[in-house]
């Protein structure tokens, strides 16, 4: 039997694992939603009246973030090991 991810006989990988991406997606909702919590908690002190500024900075820069880990992470998820010429005959 063939494992999940390992190449078969036509050289293409089988469907692997997303679990990884799942993990990471709930790693950077953690931490941007940890970021804003802090950022209420130190800005209701130092920053008056600028806690949905900074709420809003943090949200837009925790979601950018994930946007370009999650490509990059999906791009290499299944590479296109050699690229594959296709007879224009058909």
């Amino acid at each position: 039997s063939e494992r999940v991810g390992s190449l078969t006989p036509q050289g293409r990988r089988m469907a692997a694992d997303s679990s990884p991406f799942w993990i990471g997606t709930v790693v950077y909702l953690v931490l941007g939603l940890l970021a804003c919590a802090i950022s209420a908690l130190l800005g209701s002190t130092r920053l008056k009246g600028q806690v949905g500024l900074t709420t809003t900075l943090i949200t837009i820069a925790t979601i950018c973030m994930w946007m370009m880990w999650a490509m990059t992470w999906l791009m290499q998820w299944h590479p296109i090991i050699q690229p594959q010429k296709e007879d224009s005959d058909k």
